[in-house]
């Protein structure tokens, strides 16, 4: 089948489609009665928001082989002196890969030479929510909940 004007339809996969599941910000809130790890500002999380249920994701530790409670830090509590302007409804939420191979490559980019290791956790519903922020497909913000258990993580082999 042609498309006029060379368009392409891109499915979503099945995964994504059963573990990233599309809601309104103000119906995840009546449904899970959630309480955030900060003070969120207006616009934050933002009005269109992804839901996870058991979905895989990583963060890049500062660590290879542990993790702690400065790994779960947002920029905006890392550097609070600093003015976020515009960026502050991403500075409150923590960046995660939904892609292992895309984690371990990062790690080997001049950029992020301050992390050692690799942290994998699995996502539910009543952890927050997430977006695809940035220019990376596999890259999300997580706008976390105090319901979050650091219990449920595991630490890559790098």
């Amino acid at each position: 089948m042609d498309f006029p004007n060379k368009l392409r339809i891109f499915a979503p996969s099945f995964k994504d489609r059963i573990m990233l599941t599309p809601y309104k910000l103000k119906d995840y809130c009546e449904e899970y009665k959630p309480t955030w790890t900060c003070q969120m500002p207006e616009g934050c999380p933002p009005a269109d928001v992804l839901v996870p249920s058991g979905h895989p994701f990583y963060r890049l530790a500062k660590q290879s082989d542990t993790y702690s409670v400065d790994d779960f830090k947002s920029y905006a509590e890392a550097d609070s002196a600093r003015n976020w302007g515009a960026l502050l409804p991403l500075a409150v939420g923590l960046s995660i890969i939904d892609n292992e191979k895309k984690a371990r490559k990062q790690l080997k980019l001049p950029m992020f030479r301050q992390f050692k290791g690799i942290i994998a956790l699995i996502l539910n519903p009543t952890d927050g929510v997430v977006n695809q922020t940035g220019s990376h497909r596999c890259h999300y913000t997580w706008w976390r909940t105090t319901s979050f258990q650091m219990s449920n993580l595991n630490m890559l082999q790098v």
